[in-house]
């Protein structure tokens, strides 16, 4: 009965979707439970349930909210989804028919999520309030909230139960550090206590997916590693990005080996979701920027990194160490974002294609697909955003535009471009609004974003982007909106930056960070600048969104907003707040990061 039900809500919800439909599907995260699958289909939104056996689609569920994850119960009775929202929710949805059951308040725009095998207890990763949440399933309720790095997106629960793992999307250090890279904590969850927080190799960022090995003794984690200390003068052998799987050791909490993907002529740009084959044997790693799934050879990887008397650094460096431990296949699809496997087949969601690509191990020689529902053509604006993220547009596949911009916003980096010389990094700016807030870089060296957009495919990706694409890029950019701070009350100022916005005023940070975009366009010496830059003049930045686009200033010195206010602003030049006391400062800072 359950079968023929689904089977009516497929024919009666996909095609009354498909009529007049603006949204793309947009598949990423894949739950495995049993011969079912769910899938994330982030920009409709919905779920989508399927049999993995047969490959078809059974039904898809509509969601109210953008689902960030998805977790399945032991039985696979209950789907737990995650609100994607500046007031999150962890959702319990009926795996039948796709009723919410209960819900449960998170914290700010929750990404991943995590369940023990019996049922009693989640895991939630709020990606913009920077920590863990703890759920107790039974009563319904959060009981702990743990403090995570900056941005844990991905969080996984170890096979005794007794270790919770979470990736920290982004660095947390001002950018001009030595050391600049994001961290994997570790947390009991006996008592929700941190046990480390563990940074990975100078230059890590962008913390996709983990996974464990079948004894639990090792965590598995995909991420970019950056060459922000060089020059962008050439791409060749990773000099900019390479891309990159660390390995750590749950029992001493050290990164054990930092492997790259590439290869030596040939990036394999943005890696992104992960997942362990059922055999324990193959790490199975989606590969977004260059459409790929690598199969890679976890006991012959092992045998060879623990035979190596090369340090971390080394290996992390070595284009070559992973040769034909590691297979590359092409898939049918744009975008893979994540990837599960059953008995043998690979499942890996397509973002960009509406799609799974469907991968036997045993014969990876021919894909399949299975349609997710009725995907829209491309526009311009979707043709764009892919131009964006695909680093076949890339010499050599080394990285797209996300590898500095994830999302179009800021990696956390500085990076010495070629367009004022050489020898002065400069922080990594949001492409929000760019297009509106002209001129563009935090010099104002470019008159506008388009100049930008078109420079950087020739002088970063080492490309000549025709114009049609480029135009397109210029309507994703264009197209973008700035998510709701989580800072905000029920979107709305809270009391205390009601108070910040009067001092905004009252300090004269509104006579230059003014209007729509919060900037006037000018050019002003606020005093920041250093060395060469003593007396500069540097663009004003847009404040919206600013809440996630840390570290501040041009040279990413400050790390938080308290220290743009007060350690860095000599002699008041950028912005009366010498005079402001504790409380003060603090509803200034409140009513700027609510913007």
């Amino acid at each position: 009965m359950n079968k023929i039900i689904n089977s009516v809500l497929s024919l009666l919800i996909l095609p009354a979707l498909a009529v007049g439909q603006q949204k793309y599907l947009s598949p990423t995260h894949i739950t495995p439970c049993g011969d079912k699958g769910y899938v994330v289909l982030s920009t409709l939104p919905a779920i989508a349930k399927l049999n993995m056996d047969s490959e078809t689609l059974l039904a898809t569920f509509p969601m109210k909210f953008t689902p960030g994850n998805i977790a399945v119960s032991a039985d696979g009775s209950v789907l737990y989804v995650t609100e994607y929202a500046g007031n999150g929710k962890l959702h319990t949805v009926s795996s039948q028919d796709g009723r919410i059951l209960s819900s449960v308040t998170v914290g700010s725009y929750p990404m991943g999520v995590c369940v023990d095998k019996s049922g009693e207890r989640a895991w939630v990763a709020n990606r913009f309030s920077n920590d863990l949440s703890v759920i107790d399933l039974k009563k319904h309720r959060e009981t702990a909230r743990v403090p995570m790095v900056r941005e844990p997106k991905s969080v996984i629960l170890s096979p005794d139960g007794r270790t919770v793992v979470v990736a920290n999307y982004l660095p947390n250090q001002p950018a001009n550090e030595v050391l600049v890279t994001a961290e994997v904590s570790f947390v009991d969850t006996y008592n929700n206590a941190v046990l480390a927080h563990v940074p990975l190799p100078n230059g890590a960022q962008q913390l996709e997916d983990l996974c464990f090995s079948k004894k639990g003794d090792l965590v598995f984690v995909t991420h970019l590693l950056s060459r922000f200390q060089f020059p962008t003068t050439h791409l060749e052998r990773g000099w900019m990005n390479s891309n990159a799987l660390s390995i750590l050791n749950t029992y001493t909490k050290e990164v054990e080996a930092t492997v790259l993907l590439d290869d030596q002529y040939r990036g394999a740009a943005n890696p992104c979701g992960l997942t362990l084959s059922e055999d324990g044997e193959n790490l199975l790693i989606a590969i977004s920027g260059t459409h790929e799934l690598i199969v890679l050879d976890l006991p012959s990887m092992m045998r060879k990194i623990r035979g190596s008397e090369s340090t971390v650094l080394a290996l992390s460096n070595d284009l070559l160490f992973l040769g034909t431990i590691k297979k590359r296949l092409p898939l049918s699809g744009k975008g893979a974002r994540y990837v599960a496997e059953k008995d043998g087949k690979v499942f890996v969601s397509d973002y960009f294609s509406g799609q799974l690509s469907v991968v036997d191990l045993a014969d990876p020689r021919v894909v399949r697909s299975i349609k997710l529902g009725n995907e829209p053509e491309m526009d311009d604006i979707r043709k764009g955003e892919l131009n964006f993220a695909d680093a076949n547009l890339c010499f050599q596949n080394w990285q797209s535009c996300i590898s500095c911009h994830p999302e179009a916003r800021t990696d956390g980096f500085n990076w010495d471009q070629m367009n004022d010389g050489m020898g002065n990094p400069k922080n990594s700016k949001s492409l929000l609004y760019s297009h509106f807030t002209p001129p563009s870089m935090i010099t104002g060296i470019r008159k506008d974003a388009e100049t930008a957009v078109r420079a950087g495919y020739r002088y970063i990706s080492f490309n000549q982007l025709p114009e049609e694409e480029a135009v397109k890029v210029d309507k994703y950019l264009r197209s973008l909106e700035a998510l709701p701070s989580p800072y905000l009350i029920n979107g709305k100022l809270s009391k205390k930056a009601e108070q910040g916005k009067k001092l905004f005023e009252k300090a004269g940070c509104a006579s230059c960070h003014s209007g729509k975009y919060h900037t006037n366009g000018n050019k002003y010496n606020v005093g920041t600048g250093i060395e060469e830059y003593d007396g500069f003049a540097f663009d004003t930045p847009t404040l919206n969104e600013v809440w996630r686009t840390a570290p501040y200033l041009y040279d990413g010195r400050a790390k938080t907003m308290r220290e743009v206010l007060t350690i860095f602003n000599k002699d008041d030049k950028h912005g009366k707040t010498s005079n402001l006391n504790e409380k003060e400062l603090q509803a200034l800072e409140e009513y700027i990061l609510s913007l």
